[in-house]
């Protein structure tokens, strides 16, 4: 069995800033700040780190109470968002979900997010996709600050389940550095996709990711032909 590990926000997905104005009004809600500007970039962070480094620029300091307050006010805030909000699935995605879903393909899709599991399951159930993956399989944002133990936290599930699992038998498909980085903390492959990153080519080819593609293929069996590529 091979695992692709999904990042989810510019890679299957845009909400339209639906997570971004959830979070701006669960700080507003939480502590009276009106349309608060982020110190630091949100494109491939953990809701974790996120969430700990906000409540830092606004008290000096965060503790557990403050974080899980702000996550449930988050998380109460993006169900109702998301509806509102004009956003998609990137090109492809749901017909590529459905291909890697039948059992010959020797792939099972799991996510490697950023998003906390709450948080990235409302997300795929607005979409229509959450039915394409397994939570046992994934791992997101809550689990560290750290995108690359997450990786780390996902293979390790895997090879108690798989002991023969390699490296090889893993791919990392996401939109930024920090799933490149990932993958390489694992010394799994990662694979970009432009279509959805804030990211331009050079900047990624910069981190050395296995390979870069515009957007996915309009037939599955193209991107599967390229997973399969050594």
């Amino acid at each position: 069995m091979k695992y692709i590990f999904w990042d989810i926000d510019g890679t299957l997905l845009k909400t339209g800033l639906a997570g971004v104005d959830a979070l701006r009004n669960a700080i507003k809600c939480r502590f009276g700040i009106e349309n608060f500007q982020f110190s630091h970039p949100l494109a491939g962070m953990t809701d974790s780190f996120i969430f700990k480094q906000t409540i830092k620029d606004i008290k000096g300091s965060c503790n557990a109470a403050d974080a899980a307050g702000l996550l449930i006010h988050y998380h109460q805030l993006l169900e109702k968002y998301l509806p509102s909000h004009h956003g998609s699935l990137m090109p492809n995605v749901k017909e590529t979900l459905q291909y890697f879903s039948k059992q010959q393909t020797n792939y099972k899709t799991c996510l490697l997010t950023g998003n906390t599991r709450a948080g990235a399951f409302a997300k795929l159930r607005h979409y229509g996709i959450a039915q394409y993956f397994d939570s046992r399989y994934s791992a997101c944002g809550e689990l560290s600050e750290d995108r690359c133990e997450l990786a780390k936290t996902a293979y390790q599930r895997l090879y108690l389940l798989e002991p023969d699992l390699t490296p090889d038998n893993v791919i990392i498909v996401g939109d930024t550095p920090n799933d490149i980085l990932c993958a390489q903390a694992i010394k799994a492959r990662s694979l970009i996709i432009l279509a959805g990153s804030t990211y331009n080519t050079e900047e990624l080819k910069s981190y050395n990711p296995w390979q870069i593609i515009p957007e996915l293929p309009d037939d599955p069996r193209d991107f599967a032909a390229l997973l399969d590529k050594n």
